[in-house]
């Protein structure tokens, strides 16, 4: 809870309907407010108005998708700090790959993500990464 008693807000971009569903209930379930978003533009405009405690993003989402947003927001002074999870259909290694062929070196250009996680993730596992990742900055 923050310091005016309403719970910490987690942003979710993904363009997948029934993973927000997903994640809303769990984020509900695990105490936090979720926000959701349905592609990276709309979820750097939310990181930029809501001020979430964490995000939560997809990989592969048509237009800017999660790799676009996860540059964008740590290129920005403002949300940088802001700990993310990327989340993918695709295993780790050919995230990866992925990432080599966008261009984008994570942790040479920008930090690495807090974690990454194959989908559909366990609700305990991203709920603990959540609550052991806000633990740490406080």
């Amino acid at each position: 809870m923050d310091k005016k008693g309403s719970k910490p807000k987690i942003l979710v971009v993904d363009d997948d309907p029934d993973m927000r569903i997903f994640f809303s209930a769990l984020l509900k379930t695990g105490g936090f407010k979720p926000i959701v978003a349905r592609n990276g533009t709309e979820g750097m405009e939310k990181a930029r108005t809501q001020k979430p405690v964490f995000i939560i993003i997809d990989v592969p989402m048509p237009g800017n998708g999660g790799m676009q947003m996860y540059r964008f927001l740590k290129q920005d002074e403002n949300l940088s700090h802001i700990p993310v999870i990327m989340v993918s259909t695709i295993d780790k290694q050919t995230f990866i790959q992925y990432q080599k062929t966008k261009g984008i070196r994570i942790g040479q250009d920008i930090n690495s993500p807090e974690a990454f996680l194959q989908k559909p993730p366990e609700a305990a596992e991203v709920l603990d990464l959540i609550q052991a990742t806000l633990s740490r900055s406080v």
